[in-house]
């Protein structure tokens, strides 16, 4: 019977050590990720507008990404593409750069670029990254594109 106690014993110290042991779930106090483009009005309901510049066969737009950190790895996404065409080959091409950097002013950038079949578009742009506790931080902003 000893036996069978000592062997408990063991068991619930073991059990208690493990999760006494784990990691608790961390957050970073200071992160934070806000997105803006600085240079485009927002109307009412907060959707960006931007003007396709008559003529040209391109019209860009930066977008800021404020993490509030330097060398932070920003991921960029949308839901908005253009035809990209090389050689015959052709493919959707999204119109934000896939990635990017947080310089020491903890502003990571990328560029908007859109082509006349854009025009009426409405983008969506989602901007996102992982701190060092593995939280993911992400914000979203909506484009219109105008003629």
């Amino acid at each position: 019977m000893m036996i069978n106690i000592n062997k408990y014993i063991f068991i619930y110290t073991l059990i208690l050590f493990v999760i006494g042991c784990s990691n608790p779930i961390q957050t970073c106090s200071d992160c934070f990720l806000e997105i803006d483009i600085p240079e485009l009005e927002q109307d009412s309901k907060g959707f960006y507008h931007l003007d396709f510049n008559d003529g040209s066969l391109q019209t860009f737009v930066q977008i800021r990404a404020n993490v509030g950190t330097d060398y932070e790895y920003i991921g960029w996404a949308t839901d908005t593409y253009f035809d990209g065409c090389t050689w015959g080959y052709c493919e959707d091409v999204p119109i934000v750069n896939g990635a990017s950097y947080s310089g020491q002013d903890g502003y990571a950038y990328t560029m908007l670029g859109v082509y006349g079949e854009n025009i009426g578009d409405v983008a969506t742009i989602w901007a996102g990254y992982y701190d060092d506790y593995g939280n993911q931080w992400l914000d979203t902003i909506k484009v219109i594109i105008d003629e």
